[in-house]
């Protein structure tokens, strides 16, 4: 595609603090933010000098003629640095502008919606676990996925309202219960809706560097500990999906907590930050990984990171930010790259990517939902 016009803004993000937009050829996109960021992941900032960077990169690519891979290319040439702690944002959101300028969303198969439900942790909450998420996998449509979420989230709101103190940063529920009598109404409300409960424990946010620490609760465990706890919540809880149930270096523990578990996608997020070298490793130690195209940078490293995961028979699962725009970019790439699980909240802002891809399934042939590993649950 050829270039004719570039530029860059600043927008305020779901939280109302500035991120960067972009647009290429006339095309919008907007970068993400989030609260709780792993060390390996891409820098997220907004330049001082937004103008001048912007300038910098019309020079070096208006009236010239790209692909994704050499536009995305260009980007880090003109940035210097692995993880784009030149220009931050402004690589993510250029390379989602140029992608959405680019490509048609043709794909068929949709994801099944990873709703967030209740929230803590650095997300704002009473518990430690930072999501309490829904996964609507008897759905056979997506939008009666979307709807079996939402469902929930009221009923939930209505069965607990004297439990119920507020929203946090994703438009989740505060709840003034601790994390086990969370998980436990969760549980009851979502059984009744045919959807099965996972956890975003957010292991990073707890570990203290010798323990992790669940202050509602009291407790303080070690490694060890905390797989067994985790085990046990599995058990109890018959549980779809946990994330990050450890620090982002500790890759031992969380490999043998998925030789221990069926039935259950152990996941990793700050594992992995969407970095394809961190993925290759030494094979797979999580079910799935979560894609975030802002913690890689660009679109063309986030589908390596995707490749890397289908070769390595691991589930990708592309994810919102707690700092999120109205841009339905992941949803459409999810639905072109046929990633089977979007994570994109329940409410607020985040209803844009869920209505994006309830607009697609309603005007696309022949669609159906996506293959997960793992069954409806008892």
């Amino acid at each position: 595609m050829e270039i004719d016009d570039l530029g860059l803004y600043r927008v305020f993000d779901s939280r109302a603090d500035e991120t960067v937009a972009a647009s290429v050829n006339g095309v919008t996109a907007a970068a993400p933010a989030g609260a709780s960021r792993g060390t390996h992941e891409a820098a997220s900032f907004v330049p001082d000098d937004l103008e001048s960077i912007e300038a910098t990169i019309r020079d070096h690519c208006i009236g010239d003629s790209f692909d994704q891979a050499s536009f995305d290319d260009l980007l880090e040439d003109i940035d210097g640095t692995d993880q784009f702690a030149n220009i931050g944002s402004v690589a993510i959101a250029l390379s989602l502008a140029f992608r959405k300028a680019t490509e048609a969303n043709e794909g068929k198969t949709f994801p099944y919606p990873l709703g967030n439900v209740v929230g803590g942790g650095e997300h704002g909450g009473n518990t430690a676990i930072q999501e309490f998420l829904l996964l609507p996998i008897e759905a056979q449509s997506f939008e009666e996925a979307a709807r079996t979420n939402a469902r929930i989230y009221d009923d939930l709101k209505e069965q607990y309202a004297r439990k119920i103190s507020g929203i946090n940063d994703e438009g989740a529920l505060i709840t003034t219960m601790d994390d086990e009598q969370t998980l436990q109404a969760v549980t009851s409300v979502a059984s009744d809706h045919g959807a099965r409960v996972g956890l975003d424990v957010a292991g990073n946010e707890l570990w203290t560097g010798e323990v992790y620490e669940y202050s509602e609760m009291g407790l303080r465990l070690s490694p060890k500990e905390q797989q067994a706890f985790m085990e046990d919540l599995i058990d109890r809880f018959d549980l779809a999906y946990v994330e990050d149930p450890f620090h982002e270096d500790d890759f031992r523990h969380h490999k043998d907590l998925q030789d221990n578990v069926n039935d259950t996608l152990i996941v990793g997020d700050d594992l992995y930050a969407t970095n394809a070298a961190r993925l290759r490793g030494d094979g797979p130690m999580c079910d799935g990984t979560i894609i975030k195209p802002n913690q890689a940078g660009t679109v063309t490293r986030t589908r390596e990171a995707i490749s890397v995961c289908r070769d390595a028979e691991t589930v990708p699962i592309i994810s919102h930010r707690s700092g999120e725009t109205c841009d339905p970019s992941i949803s459409m790439m999810a639905l072109m790259d046929t990633i089977p699980i979007i994570k994109a909240g329940i409410t607020d802002i985040r209803v844009a990517k869920l209505n994006w891809l309830r607009r697609q399934w309603q005007k696309t042939e022949s669609s159906s939902m996506a293959s997960v590993p793992i069954s409806g649950g008892e």
